[in-house]
């Protein structure tokens, strides 16, 4: 899990005490947090974005594994979970320049929608290098994939059994490299984590 990733160690205190302060809120007292609580709560919306996203695409996963290839509508439900995948992966991609931007106090309005990811590439190329190089090869898991997808046109082969697991299975993997990748993003983020906590 993402929100687990050892990056995210110094911002779990803010992230800690903003929740004990939302109980209070629960019982009628109010609360003003503290600049590194609200920078820590604003990444941890941001990072449970992603993680659903990343969940989804495994979801998805599981159910095109499930399909029954007898099932007279079998190449249409697979159509339906392949195409919500492939939803899911451009919205991680997504979520992950979010992520960034929130993290380097980009204004998060022109880091989401189209062109946020392009503006988040242009607004760090400079000043953090790496990170827009880590951000890059993530893009670049997608767009590969995207573009064996096109290759094979909307022409399913015959669904069977087999073609389902290997589908599954690709797939599978595809999460598994979009993962790492964001693990990628994240490790590249901790020296800013620590210093937006300091």
């Amino acid at each position: 899990m993402l929100n687990q990733h050892p990056a995210l160690q110094s911002l779990a205190p803010y992230w800690a005490s903003y929740q004990t302060m939302l109980k209070s809120l629960d019982e009628g007292q109010r609360f003003k947090a503290s600049p590194q609580e609200a920078y820590a709560h604003a990444l941890l919306i941001r990072m449970n974005e992603l993680e659903h996203d990343l969940q989804t695409m495994r979801l998805a996963v599981a159910l095109i594994r499930d399909i029954d290839s007898s099932v007279a509508n079998a190449a249409a439900i697979y159509r339906y979970h392949e195409e919500y995948f492939l939803c899911r992966l451009a919205a991680s991609m997504d979520k992950a320049h979010c992520l960034v931007g929130a993290a380097l106090l980009l204004k998060q309005d022109k880091c989401e929608g189209k062109g946020g990811q392009l503006f988040v590439l242009r607004a760090i190329q400079a000043s953090h290098p790496e990170l827009a190089a880590s951000l890059e090869r993530a893009a670049a898991i997608e767009a590969k994939h995207k573009k064996a997808r096109k290759a094979l046109g909307d022409e399913l082969p015959v669904l069977s059994h087999d073609f389902l697991a290997q589908e599954a299975e690709s797939l599978d993997a595809l999460c598994d490299k979009t993962t790492v990748a964001m693990e990628a993003v994240l490790s590249t983020l901790a020296p800013v984590f620590e210093l937006a906590c300091a």
